[in-house]
């Protein structure tokens, strides 16, 4: 698939149409508001359960699903791999997001899910119409998706005896050189590919910058923790940067990286997210390029915004490294097509991209 095409996706009826299910009355009407705010997108329909769902889908005139991951009877995770095979369309997982309902829903990722999203409530870091309009924003992502790019992901647990064994304990004093990675939507699956590949002993941190809000950023890292052989840390401020260790940041904070006394440290800032065009990527990879210089690799997963691209400049500029997924990978394929067509990243699929960061040094 080109670029071409999936810029003109929808383009012969620009608006949305979306199928909610949910086994809630009032939680489907509440989403349907939300949505129907937006000119661009279009409720289609309901369903209350997931035969319902799939009868409806098998209909073949929605862009995108909305799926409550706690249902009776077919519950949301069932519901979703029978849409990944019988009718593939890019699907949202909506989720209370407490409990036992983060990890069903990373689990959805892993089954094809594009993206999650917490149902709107008056708990949280966001007032509702902030919580309202990442909603559709998120879902208006979610429907240029190629999904046919979305896979099973087999991942297996590495166990806490192997984790200890495998903890890199190199300090700030002995990093020389360093590895960024950047991905916005269907960037979870890249992760979710790469980081239970990455093999110890890794001789570079690792710092992967999401654009997500720290609550969501925190619930993916304790999940992905159990398959990873590498500690994982979402830093709250500044720490020693250590080889062996992957630093986890979320939509608004941006890293420097300083010497201090000799050894590397990363300086975590909070950072207002519509502060610049340039998003916090650019800062990490503007410091990490003057920094490392050509010991630098900028890696580019899943993502449909061009956050980095100034950043990946200096890095080239620099004498770095760029890498990006393999556009027929990613879910969201624009930030991948973007660095390969402008910048001559060198395309590598989640494979190959964690086996070039384990010889990276």
């Amino acid at each position: 698939m080109t670029e071409d095409m999936l810029t003109n996706t929808n383009q012969n009826d620009d608006k949305v149409k979306v199928l909610i299910v949910d086994d809630s009355p009032m939680m489907c009407k509440a989403l349907e508001q939300i949505l129907g705010e937006d000119e661009q997108i279009q409720v289609e329909s309901r369903a209350l359960n997931g035969q319902e769902a799939l009868s409806k889908l098998a209909s073949g005139k929605f862009d995108v699903c909305t799926l409550d991951v706690h249902m009776p009877g077919m519950n949301g995770l069932t519901v979703l791999k029978n849409i990944m095979v019988r009718y593939p369309v890019p699907t949202l997982m909506v989720s209370a997001f407490t409990g036992d309902g983060s990890r069903v829903t990373f689990e959805a990722l892993r089954f094809g899910a594009v993206d999650f999203f917490k149902k709107p409530s008056r708990n949280g870091d966001q007032d509702l119409k902030d919580q309202a309009e990442l909603l559709r924003t998120r879902l208006k992502r979610a429907s240029r998706v190629q999904v046919s790019a979305a896979r099973y992901l087999r991942i297996k647990p590495v166990g806490r005896i192997a984790y200890a064994e495998n903890a890199c304990e190199k300090d700030g004093g002995d990093v020389k050189a360093v590895a960024v990675i950047h991905g916005s939507t269907g960037a979870y699956s890249s992760l979710l590919s790469i980081i239970p590949a990455l093999q110890p002993p890794l001789d570079i941190p690792v710092i992967v910058s999401l654009g997500i809000y720290n609550e969501n950023l925190n619930a993916f890292v304790d999940y992905l923790r159990p398959f990873s052989k590498l500690p994982l840390v979402v830093p709250e401020e500044s720490l020693p940067l250590r080889a062996g260790h992957v630093y986890f940041l979320p939509v608004d904070k941006a890293a420097t990286f300083e010497l201090v006394g000799g050894s590397w440290e990363i300086i975590v800032k909070e950072r207002p997210i519509s502060a610049e065009k340039e998003g916090a990527i650019d800062l990490i990879l503007l410091s990490a390029s003057e920094a490392f210089g050509e010991k630098c690799l900028a890696v580019f997963v899943s993502g449909d915004n061009s956050h980095g691209f100034t950043g990946a400049r200096e890095v080239v500029r620099n004498g770095g490294v760029l890498l990006a997924q393999t556009p027929d990978n990613c879910l969201a394929p624009h930030l991948a097509f973007k660095m390969i067509r402008e910048l001559e990243a060198d395309s590598r699929n989640p494979a190959e991209i964690a086996h070039r960061l384990g010889m990276w040094r």
